[in-house]
Protein backbone atom coordinates (compact mmCIF):
# COMPACT_ATOMS: atom_id res chain seq x y z
CA UNK A 1 0.00 0.00 0.00
CA UNK A 2 1.46 3.43 -0.73
CA UNK A 3 1.84 5.71 1.86
CA UNK A 4 1.65 9.62 2.35
CA UNK A 5 4.87 11.42 3.86
CA UNK A 6 6.22 15.25 3.17
CA UNK A 7 9.20 16.89 3.91
CA UNK A 8 10.15 18.01 7.57
CA UNK A 9 11.76 21.38 5.66
CA UNK A 10 7.85 21.80 5.26
CA UNK A 11 6.57 20.94 8.50
CA UNK A 12 9.08 23.24 10.51
CA UNK A 13 7.65 26.43 8.11
CA UNK A 14 4.26 25.51 8.73
CA UNK A 15 5.07 25.73 12.56
CA UNK A 16 6.28 29.25 12.16
CA UNK A 17 3.11 30.31 9.55
CA UNK A 18 0.48 28.85 12.47
CA UNK A 19 2.81 30.69 15.14
CA UNK A 20 2.46 26.99 17.21
CA UNK A 21 5.21 24.18 18.32
CA UNK A 22 6.88 21.91 16.18
CA UNK A 23 5.20 19.03 17.93
CA UNK A 24 1.73 20.95 17.39
CA UNK A 25 2.48 20.60 14.05
CA UNK A 26 3.04 17.27 13.81
CA UNK A 27 -0.64 16.67 14.65
CA UNK A 28 -1.83 18.82 12.34
CA UNK A 29 0.32 16.82 9.78
CA UNK A 30 -0.82 13.78 11.22
CA UNK A 31 -4.45 14.28 11.58
CA UNK A 32 -4.08 16.04 7.69
CA UNK A 33 -3.22 11.87 6.85
CA UNK A 34 0.44 12.17 6.78
CA UNK A 35 2.61 9.17 8.05
CA UNK A 36 6.03 9.70 7.04
CA UNK A 37 8.52 12.97 6.68
CA UNK A 38 11.59 13.26 5.04
CA UNK A 39 14.37 14.62 6.60
CA UNK A 40 17.50 16.56 5.86
CA UNK A 41 20.89 15.46 7.36
CA UNK A 42 22.07 19.08 7.93
CA UNK A 43 18.69 20.24 9.13
CA UNK A 44 17.00 17.33 11.69
CA UNK A 45 16.81 19.43 15.09
CA UNK A 46 13.30 17.90 16.37
CA UNK A 47 12.83 15.22 14.05
CA UNK A 48 13.41 12.62 16.71
CA UNK A 49 10.08 13.43 18.00
CA UNK A 50 8.20 12.65 14.70
CA UNK A 51 8.02 8.98 16.11
CA UNK A 52 5.95 10.19 18.98
CA UNK A 53 3.57 11.60 16.86
CA UNK A 54 3.14 8.41 14.99
CA UNK A 55 4.83 9.67 11.65
CA UNK A 56 7.92 7.94 10.91
CA UNK A 57 11.48 8.95 9.07
CA UNK A 58 10.66 8.27 5.44
CA UNK A 59 14.52 8.99 4.09
CA UNK A 60 17.74 11.22 5.33
CA UNK A 61 19.05 13.26 2.23
CA UNK A 62 22.27 14.96 2.36
CA UNK A 63 24.06 17.51 -0.03
CA UNK A 64 27.55 16.36 -0.60
CA UNK A 65 31.08 17.78 -2.62
CA UNK A 66 32.33 14.88 -3.64
CA UNK A 67 33.99 17.14 -6.55
CA UNK A 68 36.23 18.29 -3.78
CA UNK A 69 36.74 15.60 -1.09
CA UNK A 70 35.78 11.89 -0.05
CA UNK A 71 34.99 12.92 3.43
CA UNK A 72 34.07 9.64 5.01
CA UNK A 73 32.95 11.34 8.16
CA UNK A 74 29.87 12.82 6.90
CA UNK A 75 29.03 9.50 5.56
CA UNK A 76 29.32 7.79 8.58
CA UNK A 77 27.18 10.76 10.27
CA UNK A 78 24.47 10.41 7.63
CA UNK A 79 24.52 6.41 8.62
CA UNK A 80 24.49 7.12 12.32
CA UNK A 81 21.78 9.28 12.16
CA UNK A 82 19.25 7.48 9.51
CA UNK A 83 19.60 4.49 12.23
CA UNK A 84 19.28 6.86 14.83
CA UNK A 85 15.74 8.26 13.37
CA UNK A 86 14.78 4.67 12.60
CA UNK A 87 14.74 4.87 8.39
CA UNK A 88 16.24 2.75 6.04
CA UNK A 89 16.59 5.17 3.23
CA UNK A 90 18.92 7.32 2.76
CA UNK A 91 19.53 10.06 -0.16
CA UNK A 92 22.99 11.46 -1.52
CA UNK A 93 23.57 14.30 -3.80
CA UNK A 94 26.76 14.15 -4.97
CA UNK A 95 27.76 17.21 -5.41
CA UNK A 96 27.82 19.95 -8.41
CA UNK A 97 30.41 21.22 -11.45
CA UNK A 98 31.63 24.91 -11.10
CA UNK A 99 30.47 27.86 -13.82
CA UNK A 100 32.77 27.83 -16.50
CA UNK A 101 34.21 24.18 -15.64
CA UNK A 102 35.27 22.45 -19.20
CA UNK A 103 34.27 19.01 -20.15
CA UNK A 104 37.12 17.43 -19.17
CA UNK A 105 36.78 18.94 -15.68
CA UNK A 106 33.63 17.28 -15.89
CA UNK A 107 33.97 13.87 -16.51
CA UNK A 108 36.84 14.42 -13.85
CA UNK A 109 34.68 15.65 -11.16
CA UNK A 110 31.87 13.40 -12.17
CA UNK A 111 34.42 10.28 -12.03
CA UNK A 112 35.19 11.42 -8.38
CA UNK A 113 31.29 11.77 -7.57
CA UNK A 114 31.10 8.30 -8.64
CA UNK A 115 33.83 7.09 -6.08
CA UNK A 116 31.95 8.72 -3.28
CA UNK A 117 28.39 7.16 -4.28
CA UNK A 118 30.18 3.73 -4.29
CA UNK A 119 31.88 4.48 -0.98
CA UNK A 120 28.39 5.48 0.50
CA UNK A 121 26.89 2.66 -0.89
CA UNK A 122 29.12 0.33 0.69
CA UNK A 123 28.62 1.99 4.23
CA UNK A 124 24.81 1.78 3.62
CA UNK A 125 24.81 -1.85 2.85
CA UNK A 126 26.65 -2.67 5.40
CA UNK A 127 24.08 -1.26 7.97
CA UNK A 128 21.31 -2.46 6.06
CA UNK A 129 20.53 0.62 4.36
CA UNK A 130 19.22 1.51 0.63
CA UNK A 131 20.95 4.44 -0.76
CA UNK A 132 19.46 6.39 -3.99
CA UNK A 133 19.70 9.43 -5.62
CA UNK A 134 17.34 11.86 -7.53
CA UNK A 135 17.05 13.60 -10.55
CA UNK A 136 17.91 17.72 -8.91
CA UNK A 137 16.99 20.11 -10.42
CA UNK A 138 20.45 22.52 -10.89
CA UNK A 139 22.10 23.34 -14.18
CA UNK A 140 25.52 22.20 -12.43
CA UNK A 141 24.03 19.28 -10.92
CA UNK A 142 25.49 15.58 -12.58
CA UNK A 143 21.60 14.21 -12.06
CA UNK A 144 19.86 16.93 -13.49
CA UNK A 145 18.93 14.79 -16.63
CA UNK A 146 18.20 11.11 -17.56
CA UNK A 147 21.24 10.61 -18.98
CA UNK A 148 23.47 12.13 -15.79
CA UNK A 149 21.16 9.68 -13.64
CA UNK A 150 21.80 6.59 -15.50
CA UNK A 151 25.62 7.69 -15.42
CA UNK A 152 25.39 6.91 -11.45
CA UNK A 153 23.09 4.31 -11.43
CA UNK A 154 25.12 2.24 -14.11
CA UNK A 155 28.57 3.27 -11.48
CA UNK A 156 26.84 2.07 -8.66
CA UNK A 157 24.75 -1.22 -9.41
CA UNK A 158 22.95 -1.52 -6.21
CA UNK A 159 22.01 2.16 -6.35
CA UNK A 160 18.02 2.91 -6.49
CA UNK A 161 16.15 5.66 -7.68
CA UNK A 162 14.10 8.36 -5.42
CA UNK A 163 12.15 9.66 -8.54
CA UNK A 164 11.42 12.99 -7.81
CA UNK A 165 8.23 14.01 -10.45
CA UNK A 166 8.52 17.82 -10.78
CA UNK A 167 12.47 17.68 -11.87
CA UNK A 168 13.06 16.28 -15.05
CA UNK A 169 11.07 19.41 -16.50
CA UNK A 170 13.74 21.41 -15.23
CA UNK A 171 15.98 19.68 -17.81
CA UNK A 172 13.34 19.80 -20.85
CA UNK A 173 12.94 16.12 -20.40
CA UNK A 174 9.36 13.92 -20.00
CA UNK A 175 8.86 12.53 -16.76
CA UNK A 176 6.50 9.98 -18.37
CA UNK A 177 9.38 8.88 -20.09
CA UNK A 178 11.50 9.12 -17.26
CA UNK A 179 9.58 6.49 -14.87
CA UNK A 180 9.73 4.09 -18.03
CA UNK A 181 12.90 4.13 -17.73
CA UNK A 182 14.25 4.02 -13.85
CA UNK A 183 10.42 1.77 -13.32
CA UNK A 184 12.46 -0.87 -11.92
CA UNK A 185 14.90 0.63 -9.27
CA UNK A 186 12.17 3.30 -8.22
CA UNK A 187 11.89 2.84 -4.41
CA UNK A 188 10.94 5.95 -2.90
CA UNK A 189 9.17 9.07 -4.56
CA UNK A 190 9.23 12.74 -4.32
CA UNK A 191 5.41 13.29 -4.97
CA UNK A 192 6.34 17.32 -6.70
CA UNK A 193 4.13 19.00 -9.14
CA UNK A 194 4.70 21.95 -10.73
CA UNK A 195 3.11 24.85 -12.22
CA UNK A 196 3.94 26.39 -15.23
CA UNK A 197 1.24 26.99 -18.13
CA UNK A 198 0.65 30.57 -15.78
CA UNK A 199 2.00 32.23 -13.46
CA UNK A 200 1.59 30.70 -9.99
CA UNK A 201 2.38 31.81 -6.53
CA UNK A 202 5.82 31.40 -3.97
CA UNK A 203 9.54 31.40 -4.56
CA UNK A 204 9.66 30.19 -8.91
CA UNK A 205 12.25 27.87 -10.27
CA UNK A 206 13.83 29.74 -14.03
CA UNK A 207 15.13 26.82 -16.18
CA UNK A 208 17.94 26.46 -18.57
CA UNK A 209 15.58 27.24 -21.31
CA UNK A 210 13.93 30.69 -19.52
CA UNK A 211 10.91 28.29 -18.58
CA UNK A 212 9.66 29.04 -15.08
CA UNK A 213 8.54 26.45 -12.66
CA UNK A 214 5.99 27.85 -10.16
CA UNK A 215 5.95 25.68 -6.45
CA UNK A 216 1.99 24.16 -6.20
CA UNK A 217 -0.17 21.92 -4.07
CA UNK A 218 0.22 18.31 -5.48
CA UNK A 219 -2.74 17.94 -7.92
CA UNK A 220 -2.81 21.94 -8.89
CA UNK A 221 -0.16 22.14 -11.66
CA UNK A 222 0.93 20.68 -14.59
CA UNK A 223 2.78 17.81 -14.12
CA UNK A 224 0.71 14.64 -14.70
CA UNK A 225 0.41 13.66 -11.31
CA UNK A 226 -2.67 10.69 -11.58
CA UNK A 227 -1.03 9.37 -14.60
CA UNK A 228 2.32 9.23 -12.37
CA UNK A 229 -0.20 7.46 -9.41
CA UNK A 230 -1.78 4.93 -11.46
CA UNK A 231 1.58 3.98 -13.49
CA UNK A 232 3.82 3.34 -10.04
CA UNK A 233 0.38 1.55 -8.97
CA UNK A 234 0.34 -1.01 -11.86
CA UNK A 235 4.27 -1.62 -10.96
CA UNK A 236 3.28 -2.78 -7.55
CA UNK A 237 5.02 0.41 -6.32
CA UNK A 238 4.55 0.40 -2.16
CA UNK A 239 6.40 2.98 -0.80
CA UNK A 240 5.89 6.69 0.05
CA UNK A 241 4.49 9.69 -2.32
CA UNK A 242 6.01 12.91 -0.07
CA UNK A 243 5.00 16.04 -0.93
CA UNK A 244 6.69 18.10 -1.96
CA UNK A 245 6.46 21.89 -2.62
CA UNK A 246 9.95 23.55 -1.12
CA UNK A 247 8.98 27.50 -2.02
CA UNK A 248 5.43 27.71 -1.45
CA UNK A 249 3.36 30.57 -0.45
CA UNK A 250 1.88 29.08 1.83
CA UNK A 251 3.62 25.77 3.74
CA UNK A 252 0.50 24.73 6.05
CA UNK A 253 -2.47 25.51 3.07
CA UNK A 254 -0.29 23.63 0.52
CA UNK A 255 -0.03 20.78 3.11
CA UNK A 256 -3.86 20.44 3.27
CA UNK A 257 -4.71 20.53 -0.31
CA UNK A 258 -1.91 18.27 -1.28
CA UNK A 259 -3.49 15.63 1.15
CA UNK A 260 -6.80 16.71 -0.37
CA UNK A 261 -5.55 15.54 -3.63
CA UNK A 262 -3.97 12.74 -2.23
CA UNK A 263 -6.97 10.99 -0.23
CA UNK A 264 -8.46 10.90 -2.95
CA UNK A 265 -6.11 8.48 -5.05
CA UNK A 266 -3.60 6.71 -2.71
Amino acid sequence: MIKTGTFFHHIRQAAEERGESLEQTFEYVHELGYVGAEVDADDHEGAELLGSHDIAVSSIYRNYAWQDSLDESLMEEHIRLAKYLGTDKIMAIPGFFGEGDSESIRREKRKRMAEGMNRLYELASQNGLVLTIEDYDNALSPIATIDGMEYFLAAVPGLKVAFDTGNFKYSGEDVLTAEKVFADRIVHVHFKDRLYSRNGSGDPCKCPDGSVLWPCAVGEGDIPMEEILRRLKRNGYSGYVMAEFFGAASYSDTLKRSMEFLRERV
